[in-house]
């Protein structure tokens, strides 16, 4: 999982089994807790990287 769009699609596949009464309700809740997590963490290292791009950009 590389993208938040990934961790979006993971959490779509998550609801529809636990919908779908393949994951138990509480289980897909914590596991889509982590997922969110995860994304944060994407969008943040994204940022990250497009910072330092900018700065890099400006340096002389």
């Amino acid at each position: 999982m590389d993208t938040v769009t990934d961790a979006r699609k993971e959490m779509s596949k998550l609801y529809r089994e636990a919908r779908a009464g393949k994951i138990d309700i509480a289980d897909a809740s914590k596991l889509a807790n982590i997922l969110m997590l995860i994304g944060r963490m994407i969008e943040g290292c994204d940022f990250e990287r497009r910072l330092d791009a900018l700065e890099a950009a400006e340096r002389p």
